[in-house]
């Protein structure tokens, strides 16, 4: 990206003064992601060469060698400088510039200068023209993102845990790879800072992901010719099997990747891992087989997370976490509790942190962990099908909307083994708690789905109040109507990131 910056921004970047704080964020940020920030030869150094304060001039001047000059520029022509004042020197120097856009030299233009700003709506450049605080905002959107978090997971750098290396949580992997190099790549990756999600309960670690953003030349999967995020290592211990760990995981991973904009998601299995294997064929990965540095066959499971390669015609698993929302597919809103809104959604803004949730009854949650979930209700509504989109309405004390997902199954159960064969690891009711209701009620509504994400902007109760489609208060499964869906989607609702068009 190549960025064009204004006097002004030149002034406040490099005068003898403490620079302020958003002037030095976008600063570091353009850098760090390696944008060129350039300046015109023809318009900063005429500028700056006619500031009355010497000493901050000859400040200015040594230090446009930090700053790359703008080679080959183009020189304003007559017919677009008789479409603004020409009269004084300021006026030439800001024409010199904004040409340099019009002609598209540049990408953006950044200054502090009203009259500029105003020339640009005239030439209906005003969003390539920004102040230093729209440009901070832009680079921000770009290229800083959130890491995904989840209660009973930390996200770290593995220096933290190096003195657990020795014990026996990663014995199975010194067997798989070797002592010695499993041990040596330990150390490497501690050289590198890499970075890992780790699950410790009372000071003992019972699953670790460590990954990698790597390059091409590293990771050198057959046809990908660009970035991809490998999950180096996916160790859960066998006191924390069960608990759906590695849907948790995969699930953080997809989101790091879509937040980082990495397009593949990469790991290497044994074939004797059949339950990994099954869990990542279910979610999309696909095979690539290669022998390793000892010889022995391994197997690359690959996800692609470039939606434009994605060719589906109705929303399956394998897609996950990218969906259809066309008007074909039918959107409706459920209401959940509080109290098991908050166990089933863990990771939602809704539900903070607590000191808690690294205690044996959070954990074993084990639906907070899981990509597929249930609910289950007495009611009678069987117009969802499969694909349609789910919003979950927190009733009560939130009363927000807030996660979404895709229906996998629905159907009515009045067979206590079939039901609890269906909802097993996926619902918030313990066994005794759903025999017990479904010998009240005879049968049970049982919805599965997976969770996709979370709104950008979560509905409010004032927002719900406007909505047509919601006028039963949502106190039962409600159908969201196309037109209500297209205009939350018109205000921002949805991560356009999951949609494939």
């Amino acid at each position: 990206m190549r960025i064009l910056i204004d006097t002004n921004i030149l002034i406040e970047l490099e005068d003898n003064r403490v620079i302020t704080e958003s002037f030095a964020k976008f600063y570091r940020i353009a850098i760090t992601n390696e944008c060129e920030i350039l300046y015109h030869p023809k318009a900063i150094p005429m500028d700056v060469s006619r500031d009355k304060n010497t000493e901050r001039k000859k400040i200015i001047i040594s230090k446009l060698n930090k700053y790359q000059s703008l080679q080959d520029y183009a020189k304003p022509t007559v017919e677009f400088t008789s479409k603004f004042k020409n009269q004084k020197i300021n006026d030439e120097i800001d024409n010199k510039q904004l040409f340099q856009l019009k002609k598209r030299f540049v990408d953006f233009f950044v200054t502090q200068d009203n009259g500029i700003h105003k020339n640009a709506t005239k030439l209906n450049l005003s969003n390539k023209v920004l102040t230093i605080e729209q440009a901070l905002k832009f680079l921000e959107d770009q290229f800083t993102f959130k890491i995904p978090s989840h209660p009973i997971l930390r996200e770290h750098s593995i220096r933290e845990i190096e003195t657990k290396f020795n014990s026996s949580f990663f014995d199975s992997l010194r067997e798989d790879y070797g002592e010695v190099q499993f041990n040596n790549w330990l150390q490497k990756c501690v050289t590198k800072n890499r970075k890992c999600y780790s699950l410790i309960v009372e000071d003992n670690l019972q699953a670790i992901l460590i990954y990698n953003i790597e390059k091409v030349e590293d990771h050198q999967l057959p046809k990908i010719f660009e970035k991809a995020l490998k999950i180096c290592t996916l160790k859960v211990d066998d006191t924390a099997f069960g608990i759906k760990l590695g849907e948790l995981f995969l699930n953080k991973m997809f989101e790091l990747c879509i937040n980082r904009k990495i397009k593949y998601l990469y790991l290497t299995v044994y074939e004797k891992q059949e339950h990994l294997i099954k869990l990542l064929e279910t979610f999309g990965f696909y095979r690539n087989e290669f022998k390793n540095s000892q010889g022995l066959i391994e197997i690359q499971m690959i996800k692609c997370l470039d939606k434009s390669k994605i060719a589906i015609s109705k929303n399956v698993i394998s897609a996950h976490p990218f969906y259809l929302n066309g008007s074909d597919i039918k959107k409706y809103v459920i209401p959940i509790r509080p109290n098991f809104y908050g166990s089933l959604f863990k990771d939602g803004k809704l539900r903070p942190p607590t000191l808690f949730d690294k205690a044996p009854d959070s954990i074993n949650e084990i639906q907070g962990n899981t990509i597929l979930k249930a609910y289950i209700s007495n009611s009678k509504n069987q117009k969802p099908t499969k694909g349609d989109i789910l919003f979950f309405y927190s009733s009560k004390v939130n009363q927000v909307i807030e996660p979404f997902g895709i229906l996998e199954s629905i159907e009515i159960v009045n067979d206590f083994d079939k039901l609890w064969n269906i909802v097993r690891k996926k619902t918030v009711f313990t066994e005794t708690e759903l025999r017990n209701w479904l010998e009240e009620k005879k049968e049970l509504h049982v919805i599965t789905f997976r969770l996709i994400a979370y709104l950008k902007k979560n509905i409010s109760l004032q927002k719900i109040k406007e909505i047509d489609s919601f006028k039963n208060k949502i106190q039962t499964i409600t159908e969201l109507k196309e037109i209500d869906y297209i205009k939350l989607k018109n205000e921002g609702y949805f991560d356009k990131r999951y949609i494939i068009n």
